[in-house]
């Protein structure tokens, strides 16, 4: 098994589609939401001084998580749902936009499965993330510029990640933002009782 995060997506159309029709166990009704990044304003002057008395606010504007896709004409698109079947490299994520007067923040992501799964993938030896001592959570943490006014992280299914409850924390300049807890399902291939594979699919 292999996960595979994309970090600070910022092109809205870029096409990340999931083939989810007909898989989930139940009738699911996402919302739908059109990702355009807010657009960037020009400082009204130069930048307010930072100390420790008198810290810069993050202003949360909004806060979705879901299974990223595209629509007919290519705009990425987040379909809003907290539980998805288990189709390979489905993509899946969150998008969060803000506001806030200081140049950059530090996100962080703590992405917590109900069990340790056979493998991270080669983002662990990467050092794109850190593993904790149990296995079961895997840490972000990223320094972006705050000109687009959003944030956002991505993750594919994989051949053997577990099923049932996960969550993923996310904080901003150590700000808890959302904890989204979701469900990934059995897919098609598992309801038909066909084996999984071993090793995860190769990354986009």
């Amino acid at each position: 098994m292999r996960r595979f995060p994309v970090f600070s997506l910022a092109l809205p159309g870029v096409v990340a589609a999931a083939v989810l029709a007909g898989c989930a166990t139940e009738p699911v009704t996402p919302s739908i939401k059109v990702i355009e990044p807010p657009q960037p304003t020009a400082p009204a002057g130069p930048p307010p001084a930072y100390s420790a008395e008198s810290p810069a606010q993050i202003e949360v504007v909004s806060a979705q998580f879901g299974v990223f896709g595209s629509d007919e004409s290519g705009r990425r698109i987040l379909l809003e749902t907290d539980r998805f079947p288990a189709v390979v490299s489905a993509p899946y994520g969150w998008y969060i936009t803000f506001k806030t007067d200081k140049p950059t923040v530090i996100w962080r992501e703590e992405f917590e499965l109900p069990v340790p799964p056979p493998t991270w993938g080669p983002g662990e030896a990467m050092g794109i993330y850190i593993i904790s001592p149990d296995r079961k959570t895997a840490v972000t943490e990223r320094i972006i510029p705050t000109r687009l006014g959003f944030v956002a992280n991505e993750w594919r299914y994989a051949p053997g990640d577990p099923l049932g409850a996960h969550a993923m924390r996310v904080y901003i300049d150590g700000q808890l933002i959302r904890e989204f807890r979701f469900d990934i399902e059995e897919g098609p291939a598992q309801r038909k009782g066909e084996p999984r594979t071993p090793e995860g699919s190769a990354s986009t």
